[in-house]
């Protein structure tokens, strides 16, 4: 062998060729551990992905529950307000009745009223036409017993 030739001629074209073969290893390997790193993250996207689903499965549901008790409670209220509509209604119909016999009763009263003032004014004059009528008796009474005294004297 010749060493001369060897060191003058094939080693710098066998370390070129072994840096070459560095460099694509290296990338070779880079691309190894991108493949593996994908890899990885493809399990913790999966992970990641069933976690998910399983948070939206308990928000789903629970969202479900919160619908339902939502309409239990609107079922609820609609019931309490039927309720109230009706107690209202009634309410309004015992009101006017009784605003109704509040209106007659009061009616009533002034009718009375009026008759309790016509009879007073009606007995005051009788009271008046009497007093007048006993002045009169009074009058008589003493003119006949000044006429009796006038023929017994």
């Amino acid at each position: 062998m010749d060493y001369m030739d060897y060191f003058l001629n094939q080693l710098p074209k066998n370390l070129a060729t072994m840096a070459a073969l560095r460099d694509e290893l290296a990338v070779r390997q880079g691309a190894l551990f991108a493949a593996q790193d994908a890899v990885a993250d493809r399990a913790k996207a999966a992970e990641e992905l069933a976690a998910a689903r399983a948070t939206a499965a308990e928000l789903v549901a629970g969202a479900q529950d919160a619908r339902a008790a939502l309409i239990a409670d609107q079922t609820a209220l609609m019931a309490d307000r039927a309720a109230f509509d009706a107690a209202k209604a009634d309410s309004d119909a015992d009101l006017a009745a009784r605003v109704d016999l509040l209106s007659r009763q009061e009616a009533s009263c002034n009718a009375t009223e009026l008759r309790q003032a016509a009879t007073a004014a009606s007995l005051d004059a009788r009271a008046a036409d009497l007093a007048s009528a006993t002045q009169a008796l009074e009058a008589r009474v003493k003119a006949f017993q000044e006429k009796v005294a006038g023929l017994s004297a």
